[in-house]
């Protein structure tokens, strides 16, 4: 909270900050403004309210803050993977910025909701959030009055998930350590402009993409799956793609060195230092015919067993999300517009760090639910999160760093940041659609914010 604070201008604000970042941190069933003004010993919500809706601080500086504590506290000699994800969160009603009936694989279907677009840090220490955006359907950028209801700035219009990953990796790019690799799901991966993108930037990447995927332009394009499918069992090696909670994910994996389809076989690319392109397939050993299918980007040099590393990081987004919600009430805001929402998801994106952060340097000292928190034991049962803890970040057999032109690179030394945080955004329970006012208990969870104003 020191690193953070001068992001809120006022003393009122830095202590409603500090009571919103602990009750996150707590053992609240619900975090939503009823209830961490309840933790906190305030009789209403109305300072979380004001914090999140008309309060004036930039919450784009404090997601900067964010992601330089993470990308400090989570450094490692070996560097990491940079993973893009989507989350769905379940919304009623039609005011609330960007809700809309949609699919999201994190709610099994088409169902009313917001979507998140995240960006996450994983090294072999953990793994944590560090960029977000929300996704506005067309049937939102379609109608201006409805946005300039849910104070979306009339700049803002409709985007792509792929663009926005785009948007968070170009803030987030010069901050990386030099062998950072990218990863991210389908949706991401089949889009040509989005690994046209990653390659612009001479950022390596290992992405899902489907069966139906082109390859191979001559002597004409192939499908990866019909490849796949004829590839001899001895072309399939057993390589370990990192641990998870309940122990190591050991798959088969093909992989395969094909020509870049704008270059001669056997040329250099022009005006890229790796040439190197691979499809990769992966299943179960048990499950042979079940299988799924990767493009890559990216050194030379690079072995298989990097690429199956980087393959792998891409699950721990999944586990960074599920602590945000399960820890860190990623989902439990009741905000209808556009700021608070941002708001919102940056104060819980500010605990999850921590957590990541505290589990990546051990901290003895910290409380037990903390510890509890962190131990990770139960990431994988619906009502905890846990830590993210699982590797995922290539090993020994890292390749070359990748070379970063001179004026969009940053030292790739990080010094810590003093204080900070970003521009208005709004709240407040009373504008949610799902509102829950507990019923007050007489008793304050933490007896250390009981004199809070």
């Amino acid at each position: 909270m020191r690193q953070v604070g001068d992001v809120f201008p006022r003393a009122d604000l830095r202590r409603r900050a500090k009571a919103c970042v602990r009750g996150l941190l707590g053992p609240v069933s619900r975090k939503n403004g009823w209830q961490l003004a309840e933790y906190a010993g305030w009789r209403r919500p109305d300072g979380q309210q004001h914090l999140l809706d008309r309060a004036k601080w930039d919450v784009d500086e404090l997601r900067d803050r964010v992601r330089r504590y993470a990308l400090d506290g989570l450094a490692d000699s070996v560097g990491g993977v940079l993973v893009i994800d989507e989350t769905g969160f379940a919304k009623k009603g039609e005011t609330s910025v960007g809700v809309a009936r949609q699919f999201t694989g994190s709610l099994g279907g088409v169902f009313p909701c917001q979507i998140g677009v995240f960006a996450a840090w994983a090294t072999t220490r953990g793994a944590t959030l560090v960029d977000r955006e929300i996704y506005l359907p067309q049937v939102w950028t379609g109608d201006r009055e409805r946005c300039a209801a849910a104070q979306v700035p009339e700049t803002v219009g409709f985007a792509t998930k792929p663009r926005l990953a785009e948007k968070m990796i170009d803030r987030i790019l010069p901050e990386l350590p030099e062998n950072t690799w990218l990863a991210a799901d389908e949706v991401y991966g089949r889009d040509g402009g989005f690994r046209s993108f990653a390659e612009s930037r001479q950022l390596p990447y290992v992405v899902n993409v489907s069966s139906a995927q082109t390859v191979l332009p001559r002597p004409g394009w192939r499908r990866i799956d019909k490849l796949a499918a004829a590839a001899d069992d001895s072309e399939w090696q057993l390589i370990e793609a990192g641990p998870s909670q309940t122990g190591s994910r050991w798959w088969q994996w093909w992989v395969r060195r094909i020509a870049d389809p704008q270059e001669p076989v056997g040329s250099a690319v022009r005006g890229q230092p790796w040439p190197s392109r691979w499809m990769i397939a992966r299943r179960r050993p048990e499950t042979p015919d079940d299988l799924d299918y990767y493009l890559a980007w990216g050194p030379s040099g690079t072995p298989p067993e990097h690429l199956a590393h980087v393959a792998g990081a891409r699950w721990r987004v999944e586990d960074a999300i599920k602590l945000g919600k399960h820890q860190c009430g990623l989902a439990d805001y009741e905000v209808r517009h556009w700021h608070g929402w941002y708001r919102h998801i940056t104060l819980s994106m500010l605990a999850a760090a921590f957590l990541a952060v505290q589990a990546a340097t051990g901290d003895a000292d910290a409380p037990a639910p903390l510890r509890e928190a962190l131990s990770g034991d139960e990431l994988d049962e619906e009502p905890k999160g846990g830590s993210t803890r699982t590797s995922s970040a290539p090993n020994s057999s890292s390749p070359t760093p990748r070379p970063r032109s001179a004026s969009s690179l940053r030292s790739s030394t990080r010094h810590p940041h003093p204080n900070t945080v970003g521009p208005p955004t709004d709240c407040g329970g009373h504008a949610g659609d799902d509102i829950t006012r507990p019923t007050p208990t007489g008793t304050i969870a933490d007896a250390g914010l009981a004199n809070s104003p």
